[in-house]
Parts: C-alpha cells; sequence; structure tokens
C-alpha cells in the first residue's frame, strides 16, 4: 500500500509538473504578445511625437520672427518718443528764454499794450465766430 501510495503521489506531483510547465508557457505567450502590443504602441507614440516636433518647429520659428519684429518696433517707437521728448524740451526751453526776456511797461512802449488788446479782441471775435456758426 505504501508503494501504492507513493506511486499515486508521484503521479500527483508529475501531473502539478506538467500543469505548471503549460501555465509558464502560457504566460510566456502571453507576455511575448503584450510586449509586442507594447512595442507597436510606443511605435506609434514616437511616431505621434515625431509629427508634433515637426509640426511646432515651424510655429516656434514664426513666434520668434514675430517677437523680433515686435522688439523691432517697440524700438523705433522708443526711438521715435525720444525725438518727441527731446523736441518738446527743445521747444520748452525756447518759451523759457522767450519768458525770461525782461518786459517792457506800457511806460516805455504804450503801443505794445495796444497792439495785445487788439490781437486778444480778435481772438475773442473769432472764437464766438466759430462757436456761434457751429
Amino acid at each position: 500500500m505504501l508503494i501504492k501510495l507513493r506511486r499515486n503521489h508521484k503521479m500527483v506531483l508529475d501531473i502539478f509538473l506538467i500543469i505548471l510547465s503549460i501555465s509558464a508557457t502560457l504566460l510566456c505567450i502571453y507576455l511575448i504578445f503584450t510586449l509586442k502590443k507594447l512595442v507597436i504602441q510606443m511605435n506609434e507614440l514616437q511616431k505621434d511625437i515625431k509629427n508634433l516636433v515637426d509640426n511646432t518647429i515651424p510655429v516656434l520659428k514664426n513666434i520668434n520672427d514675430v517677437t523680433l519684429k515686435a522688439n523691432r518696433i517697440v524700438s523705433s517707437a522708443e526711438d521715435y518718443w525720444e525725438g518727441i521728448e527731446r523736441s518738446i524740451e527743445n521747444v520748452r526751453s525756447k518759451f523759457s528764454k522767450l519768458t525770461n526776456i525782461t518786459r517792457y511797461d506800457g511806460a516805455d512802449l504804450p503801443a505794445r499794450n495796444f497792439i495785445q488788446n487788439i490781437k486778444a479782441i480778435s481772438r475773442g471775435i473769432s472764437a464766438f465766430w466759430q462757436e456761434f456758426r457751429k
């Protein structure tokens, strides 16, 4: 009976070894198919990334060109603005020089006050006429 039991025991172990070998083989086959799918997906991902890079490079070049043009425009606007500021400063200095000239009183030049009054009246009439025409 002991011999029969050993034979049965050995037979059970052989069956388990066969099942284990079949399971390992199936697992290896599944692993091969899974790795193949993974390689295919990685290749597709690589193609997508290449397409993305190929499409992105021209956009980045255009952005770079636009940035350079914007910098040139801003630089020329700054130069233009500096020119305007210099012109305004020149006009201010000329007006300040004119206002620093000593004025003569009416006793020295009586005709000057009369001419200024005539100019003021003419400006007033002109302004009135423009408002009246509106």
